[in-house]
């Protein structure tokens, strides 16, 4: 089984767009294999899905990301949090919330539905923050 994170960009409660470039630049130094629509990444199983060759993109998701905190996945995933009015999220049944935001900002753009399904994200402010996030929604 695969477990998967979403990255996506909103403005007033609506999904916005960033330029595709920083994620290519954030990834690029570990991006092991291109297709038109996917990304594999070096040293882990992940693969980042992120449609085509757009100017600009809404974000995109994430299958198997890597397992340890140390990967440079994590700091570049941060880089375009900080960069982007972005929210990570990813599906549990644990606690809430589900959801994380580089800037506290970004949490009055989501729309109300949202943050009732996820929860209010937390702020994260370091790359080893993410996996500790994701673990603790994933706690019974």
């Amino acid at each position: 089984m695969s477990f998967d994170i979403f990255l996506v960009c909103l403005d007033h409660g609506n999904v916005a767009t960033f330029p595709r470039s920083f994620v290519e630049a954030a990834f690029a130094p570990f991006i092991e294999s291109r297709t038109s629509t996917s990304w594999k990444l070096a040293d882990c199983l992940a693969d980042v899905w992120i449609g085509e060759e757009e100017v600009e993109t809404d974000g995109f998701m994430v299958s198997r990301p890597p397992g340890g905190e140390n990967h440079p996945f994590w700091a570049a995933l941060l880089d375009i949090m900080c960069r982007t009015q972005t929210v990570l999220h990813w599906p549990s049944d644990g606690p809430k919330p589900h959801a994380v935001v580089a800037n506290k900002a970004v949490i009055a753009h989501m729309p109300p539905d949202m943050i009732e399904a996820l929860g209010v994200p937390a702020v994260v402010t370091s790359p080893g923050e993410f996996l500790e996030r994701i673990s603790d929604s994933d706690e019974l």
